[in-house]
């Protein structure tokens, strides 16, 4: 399976499909990011690479290119070129085409680094959140059992009151009848 291409605008990322502007430093744009950064056209300043800063001075230096060329562009662009320049042309293609993969696979790992690392950070603060609910959860306990040790005695001193109130009651309604 062919490694898609992405814009190498941070920003973006978007999947390249069509056409994009590619640069002599072994970069690749969109076309509405290169039309953002000021890549697609030369102008009387020059240009810079947004993704290395690399000056993009002469006008060849940033080009359109087709990602999907038609049959009869693939016969004709190397047409009547020696065989070296076309070996030459073809181990830049490669060159690009690996710098990229490698790009993409840095990209990647530096974002499966990110996720890993707010992973562990995330894993942390539920962990010491779930150490603290456990506590108070403990704490809430303990006061809970502490309360109901305190209802059950109050209890207790209330039946004992009760139980003396009806003794005392008695006492009198038998002093009273006396």
């Amino acid at each position: 399976m062919e490694q898609a291409l992405r814009c190498n605008h941070l920003k973006c990322r978007t999947q390249l499909e069509d056409s994009a502007v590619v640069t002599t430093c072994s970069h690749i744009f969109c076309i509405p990011c290169s039309d953002s950064l000021g890549l697609s056209t030369p102008t009387s300043r020059t240009r810079i690479c947004p993704a290395c800063e690399a000056p993009l001075s002469n006008p060849d230096d940033a080009v359109i290119s087709q990602l999907n060329p038609s049959e009869d562009y693939k016969t004709s662009v190397l047409s009547g070129l020696s065989p070296n320049t076309i070996l030459e042309c073809a181990g830049r293609a490669l060159n690009f085409y690996s710098y990229q993969t490698n790009q993409e696979i840095m990209y990647q790992e530096y974002l499966a680094r990110s996720l890993t690392d707010k992973y562990q950070l995330l894993s942390d603060q539920m962990d010491n959140i779930i150490k603290d609910a456990n506590s108070q959860i403990r704490s809430m306990n303990n006061r809970l059992d502490a309360l109901q040790e305190e209802k059950r005695k109050l209890e207790e001193k209330n039946e004992r009151l009760a139980e003396a109130y009806r003794n005392k009651g008695k006492k009198q309604q038998e002093a009273l009848r006396l």
